[in-house]
């Protein structure tokens, strides 16, 4: 990989939860969620190509409506080619669902990348704020003035009795899903994960991996959120989810200390090890390089990082970003087959910890 593409891919346009919000980034990120569909028109699912390209403008049009508008990107899924669709996922920006059938499909994204609205997912709008670290309440003040202002020219289904229509019925009610993407590498170390996320449905929460709904945890990464929609106000919603995300960081907390007090040899050479290898490996496989990160990641939160591995966060959670095949792809501008992307996963990593 040369130079000018290692360049290319720290430049990307990046989503804004790579930014660092909180020193110990134990939160990654806040996801505020909304569905909505439009009265008397069928469910996604149900509509021909020409009759969502037809309702996807319409909709694009009302974003865009007023003189004080986002100043939005809109991105037709049938035109991407397929390293700019998994860029986008990898951001979060898209689901797998939506790229089942991208014709008549549409992401909308604003330039900071912090809103973002899919047109004809499993609903007709799938509204999304996403900010760094533990930001629910902020995520909640923008995605509902999105959703207010598209009220004024679209016309929501809604049941006075059930709420918001959504193709799902565990999105009635409010449709809003609220989640956290939290970093427990401590809390798995000391075997407590299992029995913090078996509470977690007794209150209404459920636990996912990195890409939502069926998918698996990856180097730690865990994303929670709400269960449920119909009953409970949006303020309930967050405020619990709140609550909870708070109990799980002190828990989390608590477990690195116990390491750091009991086990803080073995801790060291685990980080020493996983700094080691990203700084001067030749060849990274993706699951590698996330797990070393993992490892990373937790000892800069616990200051045990030997100097000559010092990287920021934002260089960190950029390197977490950058690994995956969709941003070295980008950055190739070429399709690149399993040994080309350990070798450029490798060079990456290396310029990232600073070993040419």
């Amino acid at each position: 990989m040369s130079r000018a593409e290692i360049e290319k891919i720290t430049t990307l346009p990046y989503a804004a939860w790579v930014e660092p919000a909180d020193e110990p980034q134990i939160v990654l990120s806040s996801r505020l969620r909304l569905a909505r569909n439009l009265a008397g028109r069928p469910f996604p699912n149900r509509l021909q190509d020409a009759e969502a390209d037809a309702l996807a403008q319409e909709i694009c049009e009302q974003l865009q409506a007023g003189a004080a508008a986002e100043a939005w990107q809109v991105l037709r899924l049938e035109d991407l080619l397929q390293a700019e669709k998994g860029v986008l996922l990898e951001k979060h920006l898209l689901s797998q669902d939506i790229l089942q059938h991208p014709a008549g499909r549409r992401l909308v994204v604003n330039q900071a990348q912090s809103l973002a609205v899919m047109i004809n997912e499993e609903d007709h709008l799938r509204m999304q704020a996403i900010l760094p670290g533990l930001q629910l309440a902020a995520g909640w003040q923008q995605i509902s003035a999105l959703d207010d202002k598209l009220a004024l020219g679209l016309n929501f289904a809604y049941d006075q009795q059930l709420g918001f229509l959504t193709s799902c019925p565990s999105n009635l009610g409010t449709g809003l899903r609220a989640s956290v993407m939290l970093h427990l590498p401590a809390l798995h170390m000391t075997n407590k994960l299992e029995g913090i996320f078996r509470q977690l449905p007794q209150v209404g929460l459920t636990v996912r991996g990195v890409y939502g709904e069926g998918s698996q945890s990856q180097s730690e990464l865990y994303q929670i959120s709400n269960q449920i929609t119909l009953g409970y106000s949006e303020e309930e919603i967050i405020s619990r989810l709140q609550q909870l995300v708070e109990e799980i960081i002190a828990q989390e907390v608590q477990a690195r200390e116990w390491l750091r007090q009991n086990r803080l040899l073995w801790l060291q050479d685990r980080i020493g090890r996983a700094a080691g290898i990203l700084a001067n490996a030749c060849l990274l496989t993706s699951a590698e390089a996330m797990e070393h990160i993992s490892t990373l990641r937790l000892g800069l939160a616990m200051g045990l990082c030997q100097p000559r591995w010092q990287i920021s966060w934002r260089e960190l959670n950029l390197l977490m970003l950058s690994v995956q095949p969709p941003f070295l792809q980008a950055a190739a501008s070429k399709e690149l087959n399993q040994y080309e992307r350990d070798e450029a996963r490798a060079v990456l990593s290396r310029k990232f910890l600073g070993n040419n």
